[in-house]
């Protein structure tokens, strides 16, 4: 999975834990309130839902935003190299003969993508819960568009709905000079004055508070998390929260009495009872409850810090949550800059330099992600342990860097390893033997037997020997590392083939197109596991 499908998967959860999780803290605390007389006015609690909600929205990006400026955690404390790691590591099992171990293909059997399907499976889904939902919305404009209009103001169109429907108010973003916010009010009201007014009134206060806008973001949610039972009861209450702080804004506006008020809402509870439900992304006048009847006729000083301190205690439980959402998603994934920045941070002088881009990331986040690449890499560092100065003796000798090490990790796990061996290897192309995997006509070149009689990429002390010739060959003939690796991995006629017909020495470039294979990328990748072993604990 690519780093933006994953970034976008890790926002999707996180988004879902904080909507289920700021629901349930708020309607809890706001029932805690209410026990200890603590009460919010409709317009608190309201305001107080939307913040939750803006909260579960923006902290997932904001924390990824932040995650990716600032690289934390343990990334900048650790110890650069395996030395540490030799007192406690067992010896490589591994010997001078070959082993008798019947051949067996070396794939790895390839395991169904679950977290793929599952991700696919989803994203149809609200997809097409999205798309229906909004097609709704679209329908009602057309059929907006065809009633008639009681009057218009501005860009705010009242007009006649069916005979049975409810009266409701919507939204849409169209420009001038067209209508964009409609109110729908029953033609039975217009034989009631007093009646048309208030729910005119009513749905002219939607647009106030601006819910019909809002409503847009609630019929988005639905469709994305249509399997979230939370999700859909938060976007419930927060249509109840609306239509109370409507009711109290106009009566204590002194725009409505509350008892004509309260015959207004019985009057459209009666002839809602037989109504078809009202379209998506509208809003308009729910049945009403007795508690919607009887706060029409309470009192409730507004107390701005009840609902500020509110929120605040939400946000003090979402802000950790939003963090600790993103790292169960991401798993020990690594981005762009924080391999960028261990790439600086562990580079040594005369060292091979690591060029961080997205493929060697893509590697690096195999290596420390999945089960597989983490019990290779392990394997890979308990092997070295004991062995790392033996190899690093040849390597100087020949002023060759400490780098090459993971050329060894990602080719054998640093196991002697014949061509029959069913052990796993992270290298591309034809299979060798030995820890630096030679393949025969290499290996005969640099002056190794390799016949029926006797094998000798299988003795470690002279096949090292002949890796750091060849590698020194390489380096020679490129004077670039990683066209040198890309060398012993494809062979020097085929880098020589790549860079005479693209004249490119870019490898980054160059396996970006195609011409190479991600052995580079991998191998680099392993470079900064070598240095860096704390990104498997």
């Amino acid at each position: 999975m690519s780093a933006f499908w994953r970034e976008l998967a890790t926002g999707y959860v996180s988004v879902a834990v904080l909507l289920t999780v700021g629901y349930g803290l708020l309607r809890a605390a706001l029932a805690l309130m209410g026990w200890l007389g603590l009460h919010l006015s409709a317009r608190q609690t309201l305001w107080a839902g939307r913040a939750t909600l803006a909260l579960a929205l923006l902290l997932p990006p904001v924390c990824m935003s932040v995650r990716g400026l600032v690289p934390t955690g343990p990334l900048f404390t650790f110890d650069r190299s395996v030395v540490r790691l030799t007192t406690r590591l067992p010896e490589p099992a591994w010997s001078a003969g070959p082993r008798t171990t019947a051949p067996r293909s070396t794939e790895a059997p390839t395991s169904f993508p679950v977290g793929l399907a599952v991700a696919l499976l989803l994203g149809t889904a609200a997809g097409v819960h999205c798309t229906r939902e909004l097609r709704q919305h679209l329908r009602l404009l057309r059929r907006l568009e065809s009633q008639p209009r009681v009057r218009q103001v501005g860009r705010v169109a009242v007009v006649l709905c069916d005979s049975e429907a409810t009266a409701f108010s919507t939204w849409f973003p169209r420009a001038t000079p067209h209508p964009s916010a409609w109110v729908a009010v029953p033609p039975h009201l217009l034989e009631d004055p007093a009646g048309l007014r208030m729910t005119v009134l009513h749905e002219l206060q939607h647009h106030r508070q601006r819910d019909t806008v809002i409503a847009y973001v609630r019929l988005l949610l639905r469709g994305l998390f249509f399997w979230n039972p939370a999700v859909q009861a938060f976007g419930r209450w927060l249509a109840t929260c609306q239509e109370l702080a409507c009711d109290e804004a106009l009566v204590s506006g002194g725009k409505a009495r509350p008892h004509d008020y309260a015959r207004c809402l019985l009057d459209a509870a009666l002839r809602a009872s037989g109504s078809p439900p009202l379209p998506a992304g509208v809003t308009g006048m729910a049945h009403p409850t007795t508690r919607r009847i009887e706060m029409l006729f309470q009192s409730r000083p507004s107390r701005p810090h009840r609902a500020i301190g509110l929120v605040a205690a939400v946000a003090l439980t979402l802000v950790p949550l939003a963090l600790w959402a993103q790292s169960a998603t991401r798993g020990r994934a690594v981005t762009l800059a924080e391999a960028q920045a261990l790439a600086r941070s562990s580079q040594r002088e005369g060292d091979i330099p690591v060029v961080v881009d997205e493929q060697v990331v893509a590697k690096l986040n195999q290596f420390v992600t999945t089960p597989k690449g983490r019990a290779f890499m392990k394997k890979a560092l308990t092997n070295l342990g004991p062995h790392r100065e033996t190899f690093m003796r040849t390597l100087r000798a020949r002023g060759l860097p400490e780098g090459l090490l993971a050329v060894a990790m990602v080719e054998s796990a640093v196991t002697n390893m014949p061509e029959t061996s069913t052990n796993p290897s992270l290298a591309p192309g034809l299979r060798g033997a030995g820890v630096w995997m030679f393949i025969p006509s290499t290996a005969r070149q640099y002056g190794l037997q390799v016949d029926a009689e006797r094998d000798e990429r299988l003795d470690v002390a002279r096949e090292t020997e002949a890796a750091a010739a060849l590698f020194s060959a390489l380096h020679g003939r490129y004077s670039d590392w990683r066209l040198a690796l890309a060398a012993y991995n494809h062979g020097e006629e085929k880098v020589d083939e790549v860079l005479r017909t693209t004249g490119v020495r870019d490898v980054s470039e160059l396996t970006r197109a195609g011409h190479l294979n991600d052995y580079v990328s991998t191998v680099q990748a392993g470079i900064l596991v070598l240095r860096n072993p704390q990104l498997l604990d």
